[in-house]
């Protein structure tokens, strides 16, 4: 390439054409074989010293280490370039990102994770081991994603979403392994501070509406209500809880507070007045 580029997979040189000198970079990751003549017409020659500084250097990057493993200074290397892509987040290096991936400053991604391509993340989100992301996930800022969790194509999760230990999404309501249906994805959209509880299964096609808590092992199938308690199998409503996730109690005027809020019940929906501690 004629972009002088650094690193230990690059390596510059000087080829020579009609006496004059011009400077590449050697890929030494994609090295490929060419034929004398393409190589004389499309660049010229280098030295013999730089051929052979470029023959040691291969050689280097090809030699594993005892044990069969990767040396330790190229897996160095990739997560180096990996983090240079996604500024100010941290990401643990046994995870893999994918390209076309935006990952939002103070994120933490720990062991084991895997982004997919074409994912959006938000601001202080944190993702704990085990969890696969996308492809064609948007997630909002401030979202705690715990072990063990796939969040599929179709699903969209706005800020300050807790999703508990191995809770499960779908994304197609008929699954057969010999049929393919991904233009059948069903989206599920999961709205601002709503919690879901460890091991809930959330059927795709739904809308969880704020601050709506879902109880542990629930499985929801159908739309949940803003502040909605819910609970069971299949999930019915057992209550409202408060955007401080605590149970509200109403009054017999139907009105209830917590420390964020006053609240007011009107039919089957909660009118909201935040309230904002010093």
């Amino acid at each position: 390439t004629s972009k002088i580029k650094k690193g230990n997979f690059f390596e510059t040189v000087e080829f020579t054409y009609k006496n004059k000198f011009y400077q590449n970079s050697a890929i030494l990751v994609q090295t490929k074989t060419f034929d004398t003549k393409r190589i004389l017409y499309k660049k010229g020659m280098i030295k013999k010293e730089d051929f052979e500084r470029l023959q040691l250097k291969l050689k280097e990057l090809l030699t594993p280490s005892k044990d069969g493993e990767p040396r330790r200074e190229l897996v160095d290397e990739i997560v180096s370039q990996k983090k240079a892509n996604v500024k100010s987040c941290f990401i643990h290096e046994s995870s893999f990102v994918d390209k076309n991936v935006k990952i939002g400053e103070n994120t933490k991604i720990w062991h084991f994770c895997h982004i997919l391509s074409n994912t959006t993340i938000g601001n202080n989100c944190s993702f704990g081991q085990n969890c696969v992301i996308g492809p064609n996930v948007k997630i909002g800022n401030g979202v705690k994603v715990q072990n063990n969790i796939s969040i599929y194509d179709g699903v969209k999760i706005e800020d300050d979403v807790f999703l508990g230990p191995s809770m499960v999404f779908t994304n197609v309501i008929n699954p057969r392994a010999f049929i393919q249906r991904k233009n059948e994805f069903k989206k599920t959209l999961l709205k601002k501070g709503c919690t879901i509880g460890a091991n809930a299964t959330i059927i795709c096609g739904v809308t969880i509406g704020e601050y709506a808590l879902i109880g542990a092992g629930a499985v929801i199938n159908k739309d949940v209500k803003p502040y909605a308690l819910m609970v069971g199998v299949p999930a019915r409503q057992i209550g409202w809880v408060g955007i401080s996730g605590n149970r509200l109690e109403f009054d017999s005027y139907g009105n209830a507070e917590d420390q964020f809020g006053y609240y007011t019940l009107a039919k089957e929906y909660i009118q909201v007045q935040p309230k904002y501690e010093k």
